[in-house]
């Protein structure tokens, strides 16, 4: 159910309203607190296991990170880390206008599905985002769908993990040994 969470949100949303509380109390106390970066090199959607130890990499390599999440317990703790965190619906259009866009040099998705993806780059080029994209890909079917969708950089952490791992374990089995 969590690869499909999305979809079936899609399907189940209507009927689900009855089970929300009439105040959010925690998400609106993270809608009311302030972020203070104006000006960002990089926004990072999503800020999971994967997307919040991008951020903060980033933001080590000295660049200015605006990280985006919906969940507030997430934005809550990195911002107690020192990250600038927008809380809120990255896809949402009222929200994307209030990002600081227009200077943004880069904007990278680890949103966790591909319907999520193809509306914040819908909503990127309907702000006139003019900077670069990367989106992160579970499947190569999904990199070539975001590919197809104006994804110019597409990131495949399974991939990337696996092939950091074999180096690694490559190295320790056989040192000293020269690359292929």
């Amino acid at each position: 159910m969590i690869l499909y969470s999305h979809p079936l949100y899609e399907k189940l949303g209507p009927w689900l309203g009855m089970f929300e509380r009439k105040r959010p109390h925690r998400e609106l106390a993270m809608a009311t607190e302030r972020h203070d970066l104006r000006e960002a090199d990089v926004i990072v959607f999503g800020l999971g296991r994967y997307g919040s130890r991008l951020a903060v990499g980033l933001r080590d390599a000295g660049l200015k990170v605006l990280g985006v999440e919906f969940d507030p317990e997430v934005a809550r703790k990195l911002r107690r880390q020192g990250l600038p965190v927008r809380y809120g619906d990255g896809i949402a259009s009222e929200f994307l206008e209030s990002l600081p866009l227009k200077d943004t040099r880069w904007v990278v998705s680890t949103l966790p599905d591909l319907a999520s993806n193809r509306d914040l780059l819908r909503g990127l080029r309907e702000q006139h985002f003019t900077g670069e994209a990367a989106v992160v890909a579970r499947e190569e079917f999904d990199g070539a769908s975001l590919k197809a969708l104006g994804a110019p950089t597409i990131l495949y952490p399974m991939r990337n993990a696996v092939d950091y791992a074999v180096e690694a374990l490559t190295a320790i089995i056989h040192p000293g040994k020269d690359k292929p």
